[in-house]
């Protein structure tokens, strides 16, 4: 059996994250739209469930961390750079689940 890394580590001693899968609270579906989008195309990819829903929850969690960090407690604002960074986050999950699948 192969030894537990890092990030498999990280995720198993945070597991609120498993349950946590979208963006908190929730912005438009607009967003939601593009997370199933991706969610389909990562499945296509061959990709697991499980780290598809991983990589979901790390892309939302990004996201949202860089929100809350340059918001200043306003909501308007926290939506707004949620909505201009949700491809970006999307693609540090697909870095990630690239390099989980190595």
């Amino acid at each position: 059996m192969l030894e537990e890394g890092p990030v498999r580590r990280w995720l198993r001693e945070r597991p609120f994250l498993k349950r946590q899968t979208a963006i908190y609270p929730p912005v438009d579906r607009e967003l939601e739209a593009k997370r199933e989008a991706k969610r389909r195309e990562w499945k296509a990819k061959g990709y697991p469930d499980s780290l598809i829903e991983h990589a979901l929850v790390l892309a939302d969690g990004w996201v949202s961390s860089i929100a809350d960090a340059f918001s200043a407690g306003k909501p308007e604002v926290r939506e707004a750079i949620i909505r201009g960074s949700y491809d970006k986050a999307l693609s540090v999950g697909e870095n990630w689940i690239t390099a989980m699948m190595k």
